[in-house]
């Protein structure tokens, strides 16, 4: 039992790191540190909902680089991390029945990458690396669309520009090799007042429900911190995780051939 127990792994990102979000983000992170996550992925975005460029904040770009007892990883985070109607070719925008259901219900339109040909994905993606660059001094390995959702033009770009990793809601990838790992996501949903409490239940439940997975990843969103009974119910559900699980960051995880 115990060797069975030693090789299960978790995922801990805090998703949209953006200026917008900074004081939550600072919270968040003492958070973190007092339930015991050791390694903590942050996912950051270029130019959050249109606004101004994260590289032209200075305070949020000495948040990014100043030195913690906690590990962190960077990621890659969409662009502006929110559907922009100009982006979309006409014979892309609505194309599909299936990601127009995605669009409006699994996400407040926030499904940047999903219906993107390639030559707008691609110059999202080289103007985010340069974004990226500028606050923490490297290029990013990892890349996560906005909601998990993407098309399947994503990957072979993000091999183009030498990203390595990727992932949706069901999946770990590794796109310079094609190879995937199973890997479902506990994450928390506070947009309306069905989704903020419904995830109250969801969650725990699918931390039980999921306990034998290899990977279990665990999102969290800054907009989480804003309720009391949110963050109560990430506690729980962390320190139950983290009491059998080893901390792992997606680079460090191995992928089946």
């Amino acid at each position: 039992m115990k060797e069975a127990i030693s090789r299960l792994r978790v995922i801990v990102s805090m998703h949209d790191a953006t200026p917008f979000h900074l004081q939550r983000l600072i919270r968040a992170e003492r958070f973190f540190q007092e339930v015991g996550v050791t390694k903590l992925t942050y996912l950051l975005v270029p130019k959050y909902h249109g606004s101004y460029l994260s590289s032209e904040n200075q305070e949020f770009i000495d948040w990014c680089k100043k030195s913690r007892s906690i590990q962190l990883q960077w990621h890659l985070h969409g662009y502006h991390h929110l559907e922009q109607v100009s982006d979309l070719t006409e014979t892309e925008n609505g194309k599909s029945k299936s990601d127009g259901w995605k669009r409006k219900y699994l996400t407040a339109g926030e499904g940047e990458f999903l219906s993107l040909n390639a030559e707008v994905i691609r110059k999202k993606i080289i103007q985010g690396q340069d974004v990226f660059q500028k606050c923490l001094g490297f290029q990013p390995i990892g890349f996560v669309a906005p909601a998990w959702l993407f098309n399947d033009r994503l990957p072979t770009i993000l091999k183009e520009q030498g990203i390595l990793f990727t992932e949706d809601h069901r999946q770990l990838y590794r796109v310079n090799s094609g190879q995937s790992l199973a890997s479902p996501v506990i994450t928390w949903a506070t947009r309306t007042w069905l989704r903020k409490y419904g995830s109250l239940v969801v969650c725990p439940i699918l931390e039980r429900l999921w306990a034998a997975e290899g990977v279990l990843r665990v999102a969290v969103h800054p907009f989480d911190f804003d309720h009391a009974v949110t963050v109560s119910n990430i506690r729980k559900v962390l320190k139950r995780v983290l009491k059998i699980r080893e901390q792992n960051f997606t680079s460090e995880i191995h992928f089946p051939v």
